[in-house]
């Protein structure tokens, strides 16, 4: 059940884990380049998640695959380590499986009106469209190739999130790395890498259990 808890916040957090293709100039900001995200129909990474709990001054580390088809509005993760466990996300339904109970179990966005939330929000950043985000954070040049964004008071996840760091490739063609500080001091910090966009994703991937 811990696990479980874990990997549906890291469902929040994959919202900012999105490539950006780019061929503009040189002086152009991250920021700029994101709205060239609508370009993206699929997405393919591999990922490690290094969450570090302040309070206990230990770290959890999560290793898998993210996969995206915008088209439909589907998400997937596939995690390796430390358990096995896969997510499905549409603007319909949440189904996980986990090879502790090996159950798979669904959830509809008729019982949990927060998973239309959720979709929303994965379409959002997956096309783009910036303009809906910046209602609920404001954002930031951090460094370079480093952008920052804080949630604004009255967004709920301010009540748990401090700010988000996004890390740019050099090239700015994608995002290689997305930091989350917590206001208890928490920070899960994501890399990513083998990021594969708009090829073709194997139908199996879109299978919440295993064959």
């Amino acid at each position: 059940m811990r696990f479980r808890k874990l990997t549906a916040v890291f469902c929040w957090f994959l919202l900012a884990s999105t490539p950006a293709t780019s061929t503009e100039k040189e002086n152009v900001s991250p920021i700029d380049k994101r709205t060239e995200l609508q370009n993206i129909d699929t997405l393919q990474a591999e990922f490690t998640q290094t969450k570090q709990i302040a309070l206990l001054r230990h770290s959890v580390v999560i290793t898998g695959e993210l996969y995206m088809e915008k088209k439909n509005g589907r998400l997937a993760w596939h995690i390796a380590l430390p358990i096995r466990y896969s997510c499905v996300i549409t603007d319909q339904s949440l189904t996980q499986w986990d090879i502790d109970s090996n159950q798979q179990v669904t959830l509809s966005v008729d019982r949990y009106p927060w998973l239309k939330v959720l979709s929303q929000n994965l379409k959002d950043w997956f096309s783009g469209n910036f303009k809906n985000m910046s209602s609920g954070f404001t954002s930031e040049i951090a460094g370079k190739n480093e952008m920052l964004m804080t949630p604004r008071p009255d967004n709920r996840i301010a009540e748990y999130i401090k700010s988000i760091k996004f890390h740019f490739a050099d090239d700015s063609s994608s995002v290689s790395r997305v930091i989350f500080t917590e206001i208890n001091g928490d920070t899960t910090d994501i890399i990513f890498k083998n990021i594969k966009i708009n090829q073709a994703i194997p139908p199996e991937k879109w299978n919440v259990k295993p064959n």
